[in-house]
């Protein structure tokens, strides 16, 4: 009887194949699992990286704008002339405004272990003997653009320019950017701040834009005290003030004109309207939504379609700045008492009792009239209430949305 082969036996030929084809196999999922690796890390680092760049940085450089503004603000002469923040340990108090003053306001902290952020704000050296440092200074530094803005002095407006970089630190002994520390991401961070001013365009009570349209009636009353008690144009005609008018008007002088009277917004508060509404601490479209009291010492537009009135239920009240583009008027029995500035960009009508300490400009025509009995209606001039919140509204603040210059299209 013939042997017959055990089927269930595996030639030798067929085993070679066999390791050859599991080789294979595990060559291939070897590769898979490797190249899955690889594109996970390069995913981990680019989204890292982005995010350092996009995120990081970006808070970083606006940090710098921020601490930068804080300086401007913090600073004793106003309106700033020169950026030059500084650095002086042996002083008491110490003045630690940066850690570098040669480039300007610059800051570094820790982030992780590792890594940290920095923030340089440049001030201008135009004579830095450093000609790299120098040429890299005059693509960042600080401007004053008071001028180019058409501002009426020096140090109104500045452009801040913030670089912000987030790095790996290994030797603290040695510059962020240089090996073996490294720079991950940097962005920069734009933007303009200006001060408000407050111009009169003439030193009173009452600014109007012309003398024959500005009427003080019965028991109104108008107190220039040092100021003049109404300013006009020349050549507009004058004032009406009754036949006791000596009561009604006082000043020094009572009544004033010049014949160069500009009441602009650019004049005046040193800034657009757009700018100006920009900066408002409240802008109003609904003379239903007008407060009582104003914020204290805010800046408050009111722009409708109807006449603004302050009533007994809405008196005209607070310290502020109120500047309104509409037709107003203070009616009998609203008990206003108001500080600070009102400018209207239109025609004004006050009635008793009320009270404004401060200034007045109207663009339009204005009549202050009061009743028998003892109700007035008054506009007084008072330097110190106007001085009091310029020093409060005046100081600087931001103009514009942030410009990203690297991500700006």
């Amino acid at each position: 009887m013939d042997h017959v082969p055990n089927a269930a036996t595996p030639r030798t030929e067929e085993r070679g194949i066999a390791l050859i084809l599991g080789l294979m196999f595990t060559m291939i999922v070897a590769g898979i699992c490797l190249t899955g690796t690889t594109l996970l890390r390069s995913h981990i680092q680019k989204n890292r990286t982005s995010w350092a760049s996009k995120s990081q940085a970006l808070q970083v450089a606006r940090s710098g704008l921020a601490e930068a503004h804080s300086w401007l603000r913090r600073q004793t002469s106003q309106p700033v002339t020169a950026f030059a923040p500084l650095l002086n340990t042996t002083s008491s108090p110490q003045v630690l405004d940066t850690i570098d003053p040669n480039i300007g306001l610059v800051r570094e902290f820790r982030v992780t272990e590792k890594i940290f952020a920095r923030y340089e704000v440049w001030k201008r050296w135009d004579t830095d003997p450093d000609s790299e440092r120098r040429a890299w200074r005059q693509q960042f530094e600080c401007e004053d653009v008071s001028s180019l803005r058409g501002a009426p002095a020096s140090g109104t407006i500045w452009r801040l320019r913030s670089v912000g970089y987030i790095f790996e630190q290994f030797d603290p002994n040695v510059p962020f950017d240089q090996a073996p520390n490294k720079v991950i991401a940097s962005q920069v961070a734009s933007n303009e701040y200006r001060r408000l001013v407050l111009t009169l365009p003439g030193n009173a009570a009452i600014n109007v834009g012309d003398g024959n349209s500005c009427h003080i009636n019965t028991n109104g009353r108008i107190i220039g005290g040092s100021a003049a008690g109404i300013f006009y144009p020349a050549g507009t005609g004058t004032p009406t003030t009754g036949p006791n008018n000596a009561q009604r008007v006082t000043g020094t002088p009572r009544l004033a004109t010049t014949n160069n009277y500009d009441d602009s917004y650019e004049t005046v508060f040193g800034m657009s309207y757009e700018q100006l509404r920009a900066m408002a601490t409240l802008v109003i479209t609904d003379t239903n939504s007008i407060p009582s009291p104003m914020p204290e010492h805010g800046i408050v537009v009111i722009e409708t379609n109807n006449t603004v009135s302050f009533d007994a239920s809405r008196p005209l009240r607070g310290t502020a700045l109120v500047i309104v583009k509409r037709n107003t008027t203070i009616q009998q029995g609203s008990n206003s008492d108001f500080n600070g500035m009102l400018y209207v960009d239109g025609n004004l009508t006050v009635r008793e009792t009320s009270t404004i300490r401060g200034a007045v400009v109207c663009t339009g025509n204005v009549t202050v009239q009061g009743s028998g009995a003892g109700q007035y209606a008054t506009i007084q001039y008072d330097g110190n209430v106007l001085n009091q919140l310029l020093g409060i509204i005046g100081n600087y603040a931001m103009a514009n949305a942030t410009l990203l210059p690297r991500t700006a299209h």
